[in-house]
């Protein structure tokens, strides 16, 4: 199957490419995304009428998410919990965490943004996490787990 790209997409192409696709990742992600169209010639015409526009709205939220990109690197999050023996946490810091504390500290942040490859925060201590921003920005997040402090 074919497609036109309406935006980057890592790994696949830039905005405007005509790329083959497997059927299933057109119809069933791509298309219903709105990350691409099918490639016929009246959708083709449509995206040459419109191309300055959608190039106009990437470069926008390029420059958004290096804005955003900024102002992270700066920022050290404090995420407190409640820790067993051993500085183990009873729960876990996940992404939705992570995305929640930096949405509080005024820069907004999706939780589908930070990446997690090793899985949730399980200890307390001082973290880097990745940030995926836009197809070409990442940058990392200092989170700080800490001990929630106990009442008398």
């Amino acid at each position: 199957m074919e497609v036109i790209l309406l935006e980057k997409i890592r790994h696949l192409g830039n905005l405007g490419d005509k790329v083959k696709v497997k059927p299933g990742y057109g119809r069933n992600y791509l298309i219903p995304h709105k990350k691409a169209v099918s490639a016929t010639e009246q959708n083709l015409a449509a995206f040459e009428a419109r191309r300055a526009e959608l190039e106009k709205a990437q470069q926008a939220s390029l420059d958004n998410a290096q804005t955003r990109a900024g102002k992270l690197q700066e920022l050290t999050v404090i995420i407190t919990g409640k820790v067993g023996m051993e500085g183990k946490l009873y729960g876990s810091v996940s992404a939705i965490d992570i995305a929640q504390a930096v949405s509080d500290a005024g820069i907004e942040l999706a939780k589908h943004e930070v990446r997690m490859p090793h899985g949730p925060i399980r200890h307390i201590g001082d973290y880097n996490v990745d940030i995926h921003l836009h197809a070409d920005v990442d940058t990392n997040l200092k989170v700080q787990v800490i001990a929630e402090a106990e009442e008398a």
